[in-house]
């Protein structure tokens, strides 16, 4: 557990906090370098610490005294500090404390680590304060409390903020090359079922990258057929690419396009158009739990453009075949109130997966059928 450890995972947490960067991304290229042992507990460190923000600055601040106005690094080398003496079994106290007032020191804040020393110490001493707030207690914007308390009642919206932060299960699913599988969660690989793209079938994924949904239906379809994957990204697009070609399959192209952009060559060209459309996120706070940093006013835009974009992708879809909108989110603007608004389609079926209640990502999937 060394000190190296504990200086990447301050400046992951300085980008994460001060200039909202996405935990995975930051994460990935600054552990490169470490030992295999520093990059595990790195990441533990980061991801605990996002996971259990709201907790540990309301146990930090109740044992501050007067100004509670820190400098960024300062506040995170304390969340670092509190999140190894509340959360971790395999650091003593002591040297949670002492470790982070020689990270303090190391980063040009000497003047403050009599402060974290003495902050830690009593954090040490005492633990949380008593926690009546369910946004405090498991670390969720209130605004998201309040929002799933009105939508679905006390005894629900607990379980699912308990379950937003446990660690997400890893399924792996085989293709056609010997020994190969890839990674999705079980939400996701359930949708794509839902459609039922048989053998011989025309695909269209219009937001495909990494490709999993793109590889789940190839395995579903027998690798018979025809799958065109899209990305507003070409350097996604070879993550689908190359992993197509890892897993034997042979029949997903691709193509950089943005789904909101209508293409004339493509209308009615499909049996099966997969709009897994960008969305707020909420449904995955346990992988990415930097998303809890997101106020409401962020995801305000993204009905619209989803709507766009379903509207645009509902025009590929051939008379008879169909649409599957999915998004990754539990809210009902994102979710229903979207996919049951897409002009020439029928409902055929619908499912919102919770954490709590399927083990999986919480995750919408609605299956369209365009009218003959």
């Amino acid at each position: 557990m060394t000190q190296t450890a504990r200086k990447t995972a301050l400046a992951v947490l300085d980008r994460c906090f001060g200039s909202r960067a996405w935990s995975s991304q930051t994460l990935n290229a600054a552990i490169a370098p470490l030992e295999e042992r520093d990059r595990a507990f790195t990441t533990r460190l980061v991801m605990g610490v996002l996971q259990n923000y709201k907790l540990i600055d309301y146990t930090v601040d109740h044992y501050l005294t007067g100004n509670k106005n820190l400098d960024l690094t300062v506040r995170d080398v304390l969340r670092l500090g509190a999140y190894q003496i509340l959360f971790s079994d395999r650091i003593p106290n002591r040297a949670a404390v002492n470790e982070s007032v020689k990270l303090c020191r190391s980063s040009g804040f000497t003047s403050a680590g009599g402060l974290v020393n003495a902050v830690l110490r009593r954090i040490a001493e005492f633990g949380i304060p008593p926690v009546e707030h369910l946004c405090i207690r498991y670390s969720h914007p209130e605004w998201f409390v309040q929002k799933m308390l009105a939508l679905h009642g006390a005894v629900f919206t607990e379980a699912l903020l308990k379950a937003n932060n446990t660690e997400p299960e890893i399924s792996r699913h085989a293709a056609f090359a010997e020994g190969e599988t890839y990674v999705q969660d079980p939400a996701a690989y359930a949708s794509v079922a839902m459609a039922q793209p048989v053998p011989g079938s025309r695909v269209l994924d219009a937001c495909a990258a990494p490709g999993g949904k793109s590889f789940t239906a190839a395995v579903l379809m027998k690798n018979e057929g025809s799958i065109l994957s899209c990305d507003i990204s070409e350097k996604k697009l070879g993550l689908v690419r190359s992993g197509a070609e890892r897993l034997g399959i042979s029949i997903v192209s691709t193509c950089c396009a943005d789904a909101s952009e209508h293409r004339a060559q493509w209308e009615e060209a499909f049996d099966l158009v997969i709009a897994d459309v960008p969305c707020s996120g909420f449904g995955v706070i346990r992988k990415k739990p930097e998303i809890r940093l997101k106020s409401e006013s962020d995801i305000a835009p993204l009905p619209a453009i989803q709507k766009r974009i379903a509207q645009n992708l509902a025009t590929y879809v051939r008379p008879g075949g169909t649409l599957l909108y999915s998004t990754c989110t539990v809210f009902p603007e994102e979710n229903e109130e979207v996919a049951h608004n897409i002009e020439g389609f029928t409902v055929a079926m619908e499912k919102t997966f919770w954490p709590h209640i399927d083990g999986t990502d919480g995750f919408y999937a609605c299956v369209l059928k365009k009218q003959s």
